[in-house]
């Protein structure tokens, strides 16, 4: 899903009323099923971190079977599970202990395997949507374009996490978009 296409639907949710607001969610849950530049098991390990997050139990169940279905690895597995463990201890606010989980973070994540980093930062990124932490939105978009995750790649994460924590996540939409604006900026 483009940032256009997240516009449009969140422009939808903002014209209409409750029942075409369902429809729209259901137009997302259709979006996030579809192969498009992520992978649909990349999808499900994501919604999998965030149902872990939530600790939505039925949401859980259906989204680790499904993403064995697809053919998950035990070790994917286990990043989506520790992407938890860290936001989750994450601190909040200013707090004295942000940089020093900030080194704690890299030094996890940090892959020689692309593809394990990018799982890494794409799960963070989307519990720290839901989390509506600035400082988590900043570090994880960045660190996510740096492994070669495009923004397009990430609108296609917005979705899966409307469709886990609803209206909340469309709060952070212009922050994900004035992080990239700011990580352009950076790397120009």
């Amino acid at each position: 899903m483009t940032s256009e296409n997240a516009s449009q639907f969140i422009q939808k949710a903002g014209n209409y009323g409750l029942q075409e607001f369902l429809e729209i969610m259901a137009e997302l849950s259709q979006e996030s099923t579809k192969k498009g530049l992520l992978s649909r098991q990349q999808k499900e390990l994501i919604t999998l971190g965030l149902a872990l997050y939530k600790n939505c139990q039925r949401c859980i169940t259906i989204h680790s079977d499904e993403a064995t279905r697809l053919e998950a690895t035990d070790l994917q597995f286990c990043h989506v599970k520790k992407v938890i463990f860290f936001m989750l201890a994450s601190p909040h606010g200013d707090s004295n202990l942000w940089d020093d989980w900030v080194i704690n973070w890299k030094d996890y994540s940090y892959s020689k395997v692309n593809e394990r980093r990018q799982l890494r930062e794409m799960a963070a990124l989307a519990i720290a949507i839901v989390m509506q932490h600035k400082k988590q939105i900043e570090l994880h978009l960045a660190a996510a374009l740096d492994v070669g995750i495009s923004i397009e790649q990430i609108f296609e994460i917005v979705p899966l996490v409307m469709l886990m924590d609803g209206a909340p996540t469309l709060s952070q939409i212009p922050r994900l978009l004035t992080c990239h604006e700011n990580y352009q900026k950076n790397s120009a």
